[in-house]
């Protein structure tokens, strides 16, 4: 009766395990990264993100429409989700990417090819450096008055 219960619990676990940890990489078959951010190190402001996607060769995969959101690790933000332009053979740089705030942001790059199968990527980036940046002559904030 123990061993029974021992197995029944163990099982139980591993399936929570499982449950409760969702994969935060999956690439659809490809290879998905950032390569660099700029500035370096990362900081509240304009921000561009250059990332390479190749296929499991490892060759460069081209004629891809690629997004990239960013959003903190926390909740109460609104995600940053920019467009990308291929520069090159597999290289993508995000047009218009800021970093609201400063802290812990994860970084998610989606892309769609040309054949319709999707890639995605989660990168955490800790340390994001500087504060919260408002506009207080924006319309939002006029609001709030």
């Amino acid at each position: 009766m123990v061993t029974r219960f021992a197995l029944a619990l163990s099982v139980l676990a591993a399936l929570a395990l499982v449950a409760c940890n969702p994969r935060s990489d999956d690439t659809g078959g490809l290879d998905v990264r950032i390569v660099s951010i700029a500035p370096d190190p990362a900081a509240v402001g304009d921000a561009t993100l250059t990332l390479e996607i190749r296929d499991l060769e490892g060759a460069p995969v081209s004629g891809a429409t690629v997004e990239v959101e960013g959003t903190m690790t926390h909740a109460g933000m609104e995600p940053v989700i920019v467009a990308t332009e291929e520069t090159s053979d597999g290289t993508y740089v995000t047009q218009d990417f800021a970093f609201t705030m400063g802290g812990d942001w994860v970084i998610i790059v989606r892309a769609i090819l040309a054949d319709g199968s999707t890639a995605e990527q989660r990168v955490e980036l800790r340390g994001v450096q500087g504060e919260m940046k408002m506009d207080m002559n924006s319309d939002k904030a006029k609001e709030g008055n």
